[in-house]
């Protein structure tokens, strides 16, 4: 009797255990619209904005996973590692931040990519801003330099099912 009731005492303190751990994982989708705000130039004369020439906004599937004190955005395809806690007054902001550096003859050539977002990601929607500034920079064989585009678009979406 002793030795059933110590195996059902550990059972419901595994399960218990296992229960409160999943309570802090979440993964939630959402159908999100980025619409562009701001798209820059960057020529060697300086940046050069056209706020009446934007590009149309484009539909994108977004997904927030929280496991373990980790948070994940998928962007479509991409996986972004986000920050572990958001904001210390709001746990849904969300912010995360990539960059990309490639080099390449003639030169060398430098195209350095930045991109960040931050987002407010709850239940029923997710909302923000994402910005990404892509620069190329070099001697005369790269051509003309500085020169890329930097964007600003904001993101707009609702909860979805999962796909």
């Amino acid at each position: 009797m002793r030795v059933v009731v110590l195996r059902l005492l550990v059972l419901a303190l595994g399960l218990s255990a296992f229960g409160a751990g999943c309570a802090s994982n979440d993964f939630r989708f959402y159908d999100v619209t980025r619409t562009p705000t701001e798209e820059c130039d960057i020529l060697p004369q300086g940046e050069f904005c056209d706020p009446e020439g934007l590009s149309p906004p484009t539909i994108e599937t977004w997904s927030v996973e929280r496991v373990d004190g980790v948070v994940r955005v998928y962007v479509d395809e991409e996986v972004w590692v986000a920050s572990e806690n958001g904001e210390k007054d709001d746990p849904n902001t969300v912010r995360a931040n990539k960059l990309e550096v490639d080099t390449r003859d003639p030169g060398p050539c430098t195209n350095t990519i930045t991109r960040d977002f931050k987002v407010l990601a709850t239940d029923a929607d997710i909302t923000g801003e994402i910005h990404e500034k892509q620069r190329l920079v070099g001697g005369q064989d790269c051509g003309d330099t500085p020169r890329g585009l930097r964007t600003t678009a904001r993101i707009d979406g609702v909860i979805a099912e999962a796909p």
